[in-house]
């Protein structure tokens, strides 16, 4: 393959997967990493724009990255689940004699040639350095930042990586870390918390992880103070990061709260009202962020590019926060996000906040149902924890009590589900909970006729 081909990755973890990016490092050929959960529509935009010549995949998304390719038919090869008939990635993986005398390819393009491609997520945990010494999990794959960091992480410092198919439950993560003797371990909030709940999380099944980095939504102090209780010699890392920029913050303690930390060396960072005009000590504006190194951009799309990125270098995140008066950064919800009830604005996150207070509730998601009349009324969807018996009208009027302003009431009420939708990587997929609140009121509106 060329350097300016590109490679699709749309692939779960298998023993393969690290091989396929090592592959395009060494040939200077860029890969594409998308989720492989995508619904074909989602495959074909992300696929769409970079048009790779060679896409790698598990077997059971194969038909669906076909449909999703076929306006240019990439060459498909499984990485798992091979399918009879379908090309596999084992046919590459014959001896070659030549192989002993190889050596990578040398970069013809320059230095700014693309290494990889990757969608952007928001939000994401801040790894911290391992050792050569140390056994690593995560259930993140390559096309997440912290996938790929965590991979560049293992190969640079020689650690031993535990790779499973199996998607991510609590019980058997813990016979993951008990049979393997896992050191280090990064999860997404939501997996936190399903961690917390399990009767199997103590302090002797998991005592060999000496650190645990979570990132890539909201987590509550609460819940990081029940797993530092159950980990009370580990540190717990919890940071703020962007697949645009790598790691902006992070922070090993309690004390603040809900801050993401302090920034990592070399970034630099302004909290801005919409004028462009920096703004004080805990003033909540956007985040903007400023880094020593060279981004390329958003593939295919410079219109974008110049919008978010000014010609000072930096970058507009689109993250709502502020910083305290001692460097520390809290974010608060994104400002695409903001919603507007009778010509007020209130941001979901702040009210998915207060109800994450209460101790019988396991997650939940705020949406706002347009109204001719108010504009978005605010409704949540929320998890109890097993066994649970806060009621809709408890978490109402809890709501109330810590937020007193108009817009930020629960007008529309709430409804329990037994889980919200979430992606591969643990967060909320806004547009479908706002799918499902709709479904739930319609058919209340219908029984109370």
């Amino acid at each position: 393959m060329r350097h300016d081909d590109i490679v699709g990755i749309a692939a779960r973890n298998t023993t393969y997967l690290t091989s396929v990016a090592l592959g395009c490092f060494f040939n200077c050929t860029p890969f594409h990493g998308v989720n492989p959960s995508y619904q074909e529509d989602a495959l074909s935009h992300c696929f769409g724009i970079t048009k790779p010549s060679v896409i790698f995949c598990d077997g059971r998304d194969y038909e669906k990255i076909k449909n999703a390719t076929k306006s240019f038919k990439p060459d498909i090869y499984t990485i798992s689940e091979h399918i009879e008939g379908v090309p596999s990635i084992l046919e590459l993986l014959e001896p070659n004699p030549k192989e002993h005398f190889y050596q990578p390819e040398k970069l013809t393009l320059g230095a700014d040639q693309t290494v990889c491609i990757m969608c952007s997520s928001g939000t994401t945990g801040l790894p911290k350095r391992p050792d050569s010494e140390d056994i690593i999990y995560t259930s993140t794959a390559l096309d997440w930042m912290s996938g790929l960091m965590i991979t560049l992480f293992n190969i640079y410092m020689c650690c031993t990586r535990v790779i499973t198919r199996q998607p991510f439950t609590p019980e058997h993560f813990i016979g993951l870390v008990k049979k393997y003797k896992i050191t280090n371990v990064t999860i997404s909030p939501v997996q936190a918390v399903a961690l917390r709940e399990c009767p199997l999380f103590t302090t002797e099944n998991v005592s060999t992880i000496k650190l645990l980095n979570c990132g890539g939504g909201y987590i509550s102090k609460q819940t990081l103070a029940q797993i530092q209780n159950t980990l009370p010699r580990s540190m717990i890392c919890f940071g703020y990061g962007l697949t645009e920029a790598g790691g902006v913050s992070g922070y090993f303690g309690l004390e603040r709260g809900n801050s993401v930390g302090k920034l990592v060396p070399n970034i630099r960072l302004r909290i801005v009202d919409d004028s462009g005009r920096n703004l004080g000590p805990n003033e909540s504006g956007e985040i903007w962020v400023n880094y020593p190194y060279h981004w390329a951009g958003y593939y295919g799309n410079p219109i974008e590019t110049q919008r978010i990125y000014d010609s000072l270098g930096w970058f507009h995140t689109g993250d709502l926060g502020y910083m305290d008066e001692d460097g520390f950064l809290y974010v608060k919800d994104r400002k695409k996000d903001i919603l507007k009830y009778q010509g007020l604005h209130f941001w979901p996150g702040e009210i998915e906040n207060v109800v994450r207070e209460l101790t019988e509730v396991l997650d939940c998601c705020v949406v706002g149902i347009y109204d001719e009349r108010f504009g978005e009324v605010p409704g949540a969807l929320v998890v109890k924890k097993k066994g649970g018996n806060v009621t809709a009208e408890h978490i109402v009027n809890h709501v109330k009590t810590r937020l007193p302003e108009q817009q930020k009431q629960l007008h529309n009420g709430v409804y329990f589900v037994d889980s919200l939708p979430h992606n591969n990587n643990g967060k909320i997929l806004k547009r479908e909970a706002r799918d499902i609140f709709k479904k739930l009121m319609k058919e209340k509106q219908t029984l109370d006729r």
